[in-house]
């Protein structure tokens, strides 16, 4: 069953399929900056599962891009901690990567690290620096030169 904001609005959750690494792992890009959907009522949440369910169990990397992130991209705690539920329960999800972190980002993971031990919170990589470095980074990953361009194009 497809998002039914998504449907409406084309890209409301930012949840964009735009490559594949190695063994057929799907790359998805979320830009908090760039998603319209700030309700914290928990229907953000389920709308995320729906997307997440779309990948029909296919292992996944889910790429996080923190640039240009406002007070008002910032979640709660209770929108966080179901979303680390979610993508505990989750064993298709192979690694999270963050793009540009900001010190809240790092700050919420940390705290997270504290209080839970789900696995997914050891498979968070941070790529940080210039758009070379990111290129760089990146190319060490394996995911193809044209797919990298359009990751750090975004911004």
């Amino acid at each position: 069953m497809p998002c039914p904001k998504c449907t409406e609005h084309p890209g409301y959750h930012n949840f964009v399929k735009f490559g594949v690494l190695h063994n057929d792992i799907k790359l998805i890009y979320t830009s908090p900056a760039k998603t319209k959907d700030y309700n914290e009522d928990g229907t953000k949440l389920a709308n995320i599962t729906i997307h997440v369910n779309e990948l029909d169990g296919k292992p996944w990397i889910w790429v996080l891009d923190c640039g240009e992130m406002e007070i008002k991209h910032y979640t709660e705690i209770s929108f966080t901690i179901g979303l680390l539920e979610l993508l505990s329960n989750d064993k298709s999800l192979q690694e999270v990567w963050i793009i540009r972190p900001n010190i809240w980002i790092k700050g919420v993971v940390s705290f997270l690290r504290t209080f839970y031990s789900a696995n997914i919170l050891k498979n968070i990589k941070y790529f940080e620096g210039t758009n070379c470095d990111l290129f760089d980074s990146f190319k060490h990953t394996g995911i193809p030169d044209t797919t990298i361009h359009w990751l750090i194009s975004q911004y």
